[in-house]
């Protein structure tokens, strides 16, 4: 897993300023040539320009401790710590902020959720793939994945349904009538296409990981899973950048 943290942590480093130059453009209606003259002002000035100089400052700490020679379980808790605080930094900067404390608590407990339950599931598709694990480790990993999993879909279910009806209120005709609505529902109906793979593989392949077919079949679930979860990230991104319709 070393490797595929490094990596992520060099992608997070490399991104977060060039989110960073893109935010300050759309705060200043103007285009990336344009804004990059006034970035220093933008960071010293603004309440986002603050949090992004922390923020910044976090990726880097995090690619920094990621490339630890020897990463054990203390450089473990602290990548989980300052990955932690990345999402809350990322939630603060969000259109959250808007609604106050509550709202920006409600982003952050759903982008938690969803990095455990996606990172759950990867840690699990690798482990099994590429680490040449066998039915023992099959056996003892798949029922922490499935615990987490479901936490992580419970979490999910209630911060989608607050963060869906502050964006929305109870005209549910938006759903259907809006560019947001319509995203949302694309988003919600690939989740619960993962959900029910997730369900089948916890009631009906989990207990029978011995067998070298069922390892087979949790593994290919496990990797569509992954996919489709992939495809929920996108459509989060969407829903991130389309304005909710009222």
């Amino acid at each position: 897993m070393a490797s595929l943290w490094r990596t992520l942590a060099l992608i997070v480093l490399v991104m977060s300023p060039l989110r960073l130059w893109s935010v300050a453009a759309g705060m200043a209606d103007s285009t990336l040539r344009e804004v990059l003259p006034s970035m220093p002002q933008i960071m010293r000035e603004t309440f986002a320009g603050r949090i992004w100089t922390w923020r910044l400052a976090t990726a880097l700490l995090l690619a920094l401790v990621a490339w630890i020679p020897t990463p054990g379980r203390p450089a473990t808790a602290l990548m989980f710590i300052i990955s932690a605080a990345l999402l809350a930094f990322q939630s603060i900067t969000s259109h959250a902020v808007d609604k106050g404390a509550f709202a920006i608590t409600i982003h952050f407990t759903h982008q938690a959720a969803a990095g455990l339950w996606i990172g759950a599931l990867v840690s699990l598709l690798i482990g099994a793939t590429y680490g040449h694990a066998g039915a023992d480790w099959l056996r003892s990993a798949t029922p922490r994945v499935s615990m987490i999993a479901g936490w992580s879909v419970a979490t999910l279910t209630v911060t989608g349904a607050i963060r869906a009806w502050e964006a929305l209120g109870v005209q549910l005709d938006l759903l259907v009538n809006s560019i947001y609505g319509r995203t949302l529902l694309w988003k919600v109906g690939t989740a619960a296409t993962v959900i029910l793979i997730g369900g089948y593989n916890r009631y009906r392949l989990v207990g029978s990981v011995g067998e070298s077919s069922a390892r087979a079949s949790l593994i290919r679930n496990v990797a569509v899973e992954c996919a489709l979860l992939a495809v929920v990230l996108g459509w989060s991104v969407v829903l991130a950048n389309t304005p909710p319709p009222h």
